[in-house]
């Protein structure tokens, strides 16, 4: 396990969506998460997938078998802005147990939190910085930030939250 703190945690975090959005070439939103899993940048040919299922268990969750391609399990029938954000929040699982993840260490550096490393992980990745700086002092900025970066409202209020303290 490598030690750091929460902050150099989410900073590395946001710093990560960030770079994925600028191989995306996305100038706007929403950014366009399923179209790169699907198309997923050449390093992640094989640890970045979507397959659709009926269960009810849970949304989403990332899974690899032995030898073979990680891809997302994703709940068929959830609304589009939750099926992005859980896309989202599990393309971190992809990242870290990927070959090129793991060379770089980062299991060692987020498996221990990983579900909210998952959840702040996906927040940047679907409302980038440069994107939400927009969205800053308007009135009811929370459901237009929401509407316009296709989010879950509560996420698009936490995702204002992380914009308010994040150190740049």
């Amino acid at each position: 396990m490598i030690s750091v703190t929460r902050e150099e945690r989410e900073w590395f975090l946001r710093n990560i969506a960030q770079g994925l959005v600028d191989y995306m070439g996305v100038v706007e939103p929403p950014v366009p998460v399923e179209e790169m899993l699907r198309h997923p940048p050449t390093v992640y040919n094989y640890d970045f997938g979507v397959v659709d299922m009926y269960s009810n268990l849970w949304d989403a969750t990332f899974a690899r078998p032995p030898s073979r391609r990680g891809s997302i399990f994703v709940r068929i029938n959830l609304p589009p802005d939750q099926r992005r954000y859980a896309l989202a929040r599990e393309t971190l699982s992809a990242l870290i147990t990927s070959k090129h993840g793991r060379e770089m260490g980062l299991a060692e550096l987020f498996m221990d939190t990983l579900q909210e490393s998952g959840e702040h992980f996906a927040r940047h990745l679907l409302a980038p910085q440069p994107m939400v700086e927009v969205f800053r002092n308007r009135e009811d900025e929370d459901r237009e930030l929401a509407d316009t970066f296709e989010l879950p409202e509560q996420v698009a209020i936490e995702r204002k939250q992380d914009s308010d303290s994040s150190f740049r």
